[in-house]
């Protein structure tokens, strides 16, 4: 990875067909220079249905992934095949340095864990109550023995003396060793052992990726390049019935403006499709933004780029 942000180069792993961002610095990187938000996709193993505070990897739309391609930013990697490939060419040295990169990650993990249980375990010390003091315990006066009590215990002590003898030839170590009760016994002292840890990616593996350019050219992707180069922040319009939600900032901060969708340039759009679209986009209080762009001829470039809003009036 490069170590600034003017010769970053994202790594872009395409697997079964979907391209995913697993670098944090890589996902903040897009998101402030480049404008591209994408959609979070990673859950935990312990509770993969929890779908409202999702993290790594970031999947990105095949027009993000295009579009910092040509701004050449971002190269595509073919993970499955690269991570085979390496698996089987690699020599004792890379070995024993991926190794060594999984237990740094490891020893990492676990220093993070220790600080944050002692944390936790200091805030809570702080929430216990103060022990109530205890009464004093009463200690009884001594009473005098009843005669069967006193013979027995004259008999106790006899026997005790007449063993005497043989208890001072005997080991130290025979005897029985008292202990307080106060005192709690002292646990075995055990190892911890580091947390497991499963790469996400073979980035500590592959040194280089193979940079991928056939990436599938949406005809979403004129009107998606033309919004984000006016500074607009794109997410998937989905739940608003459209292609795209456009945001005049960082989602963070801003509402969606729009709701976008993205024709050819001589396709017919169904007035059915205008009315619904027009109609919804009002009633989330947004306006309906529809793009094309002029096709590319023999003797000529792609042309320009027509972006219509219509917001429908009296509801």
């Amino acid at each position: 990875m490069a170590s600034t942000e003017d010769d970053r180069q994202v790594r872009i792993s395409k697997i079964a067909g979907r391209y995913l961002v697993f670098d944090i610095d890589d996902v903040a990187y897009i998101r402030r220079q480049h404008g591209i938000c994408a959609v979070f996709t990673g859950t935990m193993p312990q509770n993969p249905t929890q779908n409202v505070f999702l993290g790594l990897p970031l999947e990105l739309y095949a027009e993000d992934a295009k579009m910092l391609l040509d701004r050449k930013v971002a190269y595509i990697a073919d993970d499955p095949l690269e991570h085979l490939t390496q698996l089987k060419s690699m020599d004792d040295a890379t070995r024993k340095s991926y190794l060594q990169s999984i237990k740094t990650q490891r020893r990492t993990a676990q220093l993070v864990f220790n600080e944050a249980k002692a944390q936790s375990m200091a805030k809570h010390k702080d929430k216990r109550k103060p022990k109530q003091p205890q009464p004093p315990v009463v200690v009884p006066t001594e009473l005098p023995l009843p005669a069967s009590s006193a013979d027995d215990v004259t008999a106790a002590v006899d026997q005790e003396e007449e063993g005497g003898a043989e208890s001072l030839l005997e080991s130290s170590s025979s005897k029985p060793v008292k202990t307080d009760s106060s005192t709690p016994p002292q646990k075995p002292l055990v190892k911890e052992k580091l947390p497991a840890i499963t790469p996400t990616t073979s980035n500590a593996m592959i040194s280089n990726g193979i940079s991928n350019p056939d990436v599938e050219n949406h005809t979403a992707l004129p009107l998606y390049s033309y919004l984000n180069e006016r500074g607009y922040f794109i997410t998937p319009g989905l739940r608003f019935g459209g292609d795209f939600s456009v945001y005049p900032g960082d989602p963070f901060r801003y509402h969606a403006h729009y709701m976008a969708n993205s024709y050819g340039w001589d396709e017919k759009i169904p007035m059915l499709d205008l009315v619904t679209s027009g109609r919804l986009g009002t009633a989330v209080k947004k306006s309906f933004l529809m793009g094309g762009q002029k096709p590319a001829t023999e003797n000529s470039e792609a042309g320009e780029l027509r972006a219509f809003c219509i917001e429908w009036a009296g509801m």
